[in-house]
């Protein structure tokens, strides 16, 4: 099996160099391996893949995208991934399900540190209000390597500033840099807000081709600027040069607030996106979470409406993979946190393991147990546990997918029943806010469900909804 495996990575490596070659190669891929593919989920994306090489969909024209602006590293890295964390890992991650009596998340998020060098309204790290402790390196090996024994082969991480480690761990010689050539075998998506690439990092990243910096953006320069700080969009602009220069996979992150959403949800600021090199963009929307949250800064359900139309047409239309944390929910039948199956979970800089990174508590830390498993040991706690019934019961349509903003009574719930924690002072989000946030989520609820059950939009999904009380798209 390794054998094939390789087989094909280096076939698709090296149709790359011709364009019509590998869209012809994947295509044959996707026809097979519509007979072997290992479950109903798989078979419907390589039937999609099929479909979208013959009709030339914005997906492939994607692809086309991919293969011109990314160097060989890269094409090789993303080949493997879908060979083996996609194929292989799932069934890896569905035998231990049977062993564990537990279903096992994708991937995992780390924050190896809270410190940063901008000051951001509005970000989660910066409501922890403290710049210490971070993660070690040892740390963050102990966490990849009982995530790879899952079969997974992705790895996100976050911060604070992550790029500040990219040398060296505070007290360490080695940093970021050598932790990803020491997995070589994984992908690394990483948040930035890109204002420490310059040449020679781009130079590097390049060089490993399993790091693809995800790099913050608000809008246009004046909403960027704005959020901040006077200069950052221009210092963006210059990161993504580098990274392109070199041949770099990227994308951008993009956290939209009822002050932006306009500007954000606009086909000039994808398109600016696309121009600029972005290969993907990540939809962020804000959460009222940490010290002194700002309910005016959520979008109004009507903002959020747009920006869920806009996205799914952009998947569409654009040559760009854009998906939205909550309004993608479609895709993901549903929330993934709490390490849901295929989902994932989050450990902070203080080494807490948390649902989501928006989920502020915990009952975990990894620095307090001696155990070789503490992820598998969180996703069977009481806490993860809640979280994911809540996710069975309370979902029935996936617009309307979060445990935090769509359906809040399943948090304050997991959190008072399993004696969860809040992992930073002056949370208010489960008792001063609480009553705001479900008056929000009862209008939005009431939105999302016309527009999953009229629209139409999402009716090409209907095989994978059927049943276990979620409405039918239509």
């Amino acid at each position: 099996m390794l054998d094939l495996k390789e087989r094909v990575i280096d076939g698709v490596v090296r149709l790359g160099a011709d364009e019509q070659r590998l869209l012809g190669g994947l295509r044959a891929i996707a026809h097979l391996g519509k007979y072997i593919a290992p479950t109903r989920g798989h078979r419907r994306q390589l039937e999609r893949l099929e479909w979208a090489i013959d009709h030339d969909h914005s997906a492939i024209q994607l692809v086309r995208r991919v293969i011109a602006s990314n160097n060989q590293n890269y094409l090789r890295r993303l080949a493997a991934l879908f060979v083996e964390h996609t194929w292989e890992g799932h069934r890896q991650r569905i035998r231990l399900q049977k062993q564990y009596g537990v279903g096992l998340p994708g991937f995992i998020v780390i924050s190896p540190l809270a410190d940063c060098n901008l000051h951001c309204t509005g970000c989660y790290a910066g409501a922890y209000g403290d710049r210490e402790p971070n993660l070690s390196y040892h740390d963050m090996e102990r966490l990849i390597d009982e995530t790879r024994g899952w079969g997974s082969r992705f790895v996100t991480i976050s911060g604070g500033e992550p790029t500040m480690l990219w040398r060296s761990f505070p007290g360490e010689e080695r940093g970021l840099r050598e932790l990803f050539a020491q997995y070589s075998d994984m992908l690394f998506l990483m948040y930035t807000n890109g204002t420490l690439i310059g040449d020679e990092m781009a130079a590097e990243m390049a060089e490993l081709g399993n790091v693809a910096p995800a790099i913050s953006l608000e809008g246009f320069r004046e909403q960027t600027d704005a959020r901040r700080g006077e200069g950052v969009f221009d210092r963006v602009m210059d990161a993504m040069a580098a990274l392109r220069r070199h041949r770099a996979l990227f994308g951008a992150s993009v956290t939209y607030t009822s002050h932006n959403s306009d500007t954000v949800a606009s086909d000039e600021f994808i398109d600016m996106l696309i121009d600029q090199g972005c290969i993907y963009a990540w939809y962020f929307m804000y959460v009222p979470v940490g010290r002194d949250p700002d309910l005016s800064l959520m979008v109004t359900p009507e903002q959020r409406r747009r920006m869920c139309e806009t996205t799914w047409r952009w998947m569409n239309t654009r040559p760009i993979f854009v998906a939205d944390f909550w309004n993608s929910g479609a895709l993901t039948h549903g929330c993934i946190a709490a390490g849901a199956p295929s989902g994932y979970l989050h450990v902070t800089h203080r080494g807490d393991i948390c649902p989501c990174v928006f989920m502020l508590y915990s009952n975990l830390n990894m620095h307090e147990t001696d155990s070789d498993t503490p992820l598998l040991d969180a996703i069977r706690s009481e806490f993860f546990a809640r979280i994911r019934r809540g996710q069975q019961e309370q979902q029935n349509n996936p617009l309307a997918p979060c445990q935090i903003v769509d359906h809040p009574e399943v948090l304050k719930d997991a959190v008072e029943r399993s004696g969860a924690h809040s992992t930073q002072e002056g949370q208010t989000l489960l008792d001063g806010l609480h009553p705001q946030v479900c008056a929000r989520a009862a209008q939005w609820r009431a939105i999302a469900d016309e527009l999953w059950t009229t629209s139409g939009a999402w009716t090409g999904l209907s095989d994978a909804y059927e049943g276990n009380g979620w409405l039918s798209p239509g």
